[in-house]
């Protein structure tokens, strides 16, 4: 099998329940459900073979549905906890594709908290596997502001030192005098279906070979409270304004 003819699984993760902001993925954003925008940019995209959206909610179940994504079920409750880890989601998704005839390569996952995400970033991460065979990809976004080097403990006396003493952040004082730092945005993660397969539930699951799709902080909003859905919406009706 050539890479050009891999099944490319995408899901969507979406728990009922949550502490920061109850109810966000259904709540409405610049009129629309949350969770509408993640499954819309997934719809879009030219490197997915299919876009489900895994969910212990009745409710947002049926909105994703009216939304396009495929829930063939309703999400067991033992991966549907506040300290759930995303990867035995993404693998039970795989497994029950797998019982019923349809095996996926790579499973990419999309959070629905991250509404500003385009279809072509989501086909780029894919075109970065393909391209690379890595062993994942994750979005991530520059670090605008608390540069690591700049980082720094606190001691029980109140003294500050390094938090990297290997540098001392004190000798780059001038933003554009150090090297540019990445995060994970949390938006996007592909994974192999090896990974998913031999994850011990010991680190990320993203193997020794992580490959990155950098992602604008206009982009990378990602929504866990009031103040992040105002400024998604924001940014939402800026766009519109120029189009």
């Amino acid at each position: 099998m050539g890479i050009e003819d891999l099944k490319v699984l995408a899901v969507i993760p979406a728990r009922g329940g949550s502490k920061g902001l109850p109810g966000k993925n259904l709540k409405l954003l610049n009129g629309k459900p949350l969770i509408y925008y993640m499954i819309n940019a997934a719809l879009n995209c030219n490197k997915l073979d299919k876009v489900v959206c895994s969910t212990d909610d009745k409710q947002i179940a049926e909105v994703a549905r009216e939304c396009g994504a495929e829930v063939p079920f309703l999400r067991p409750a033992e991966f549907a906890t506040d300290s759930s880890p995303l990867n035995p989601v993404m693998k039970h998704v795989m497994n029950y594709y797998d019982e019923n005839n349809w095996r996926s390569d790579v499973v990419v996952s999309l959070q629905p908290t991250n509404p500003l995400i385009t279809p072509d970033i989501i086909d780029t991460a894919v075109s970065v596997y393909m391209e690379t065979n890595c062993d994942s990809v994750a979005s991530v976004t520059i670090i605008s502001h608390g540069h690591p080097y700049r980082a720094k403990k606190l001691l029980d006396n109140k003294r500050l030192i390094d938090f990297c003493p290997e540098f001392n952040g004190d000798r780059v004082i001038n933003r554009q005098d150090r090297p540019p730092a990445y995060a994970y945005n949390g938006a996007i993660y592909l994974r192999t279906r090896e990974l998913l397969e031999n994850w011990t539930g010991k680190d990320t699951g993203l193997g020794s070979d992580c490959r990155s799709v950098v992602v604008e902080p206009e982009k990378s909003v990602n929504i866990d409270t009031e103040f992040d859905f105002k400024l998604a919406e924001l940014i939402m009706k800026d766009r519109e304004s120029t189009l």
